[in-house]
């Protein structure tokens, strides 16, 4: 099942999302991209500004995506590995394209990500680059 999170799930969405970052990400980031991206993800106000989906197995928690619906921007995009190349994650972009009325999408893909991401219609706009210790490849997508 595919659903918009309430507010209070969100600490679930941020521990998976930590969680699927640490396990899958190892080429994406150094020491001091681990603190940015907990700093980010364990900073309220900035997750509350996000529109959280997800993704449930069971009534567990296995995929989510946060956007910003203003800036029209995926902040995080994660899916439990265990769960990968089973279409939880396409399935979960649609539900959320589907409740959004975006004109465009950006993302900061991780490297592990690009080719999901271009599976999604998604293309490069530049090179992948490091900010604060995080390797990403800013992509688009038009609608």
């Amino acid at each position: 099942m595919i659903r918009k999170l309430t507010k209070e799930e969100y600490n679930h969405a941020v521990d998976l999302s930590y969680q699927v970052y640490m396990e899958c990400g190892k080429s994406d980031f150094t020491q001091e991209g681990i603190e940015t991206f907990k700093d980010f993800v364990y900073n309220t106000s900035l997750i509350n500004a996000l529109d959280f989906y997800g993704a449930f197995e069971h009534h567990r928690l296995i995929g989510i995506i946060g956007v910003n619906k203003e800036k029209q921007h995926i902040s995080l995009f994660f899916i439990l590995p265990i769960y990968h190349r089973k279409g939880i994650g396409k399935s979960l972009f649609v539900y959320m394209m589907d409740d959004c009325n975006f004109t465009h999408l950006t993302v900061n893909s991780s490297t592990y990500a690009e080719a999901f991401y271009q599976s999604l219609g998604f293309k490069k706009t530049g090179e992948k680059e490091i900010n604060k210790g995080i390797v990403s490849i800013p992509m688009e997508r038009n609608v």
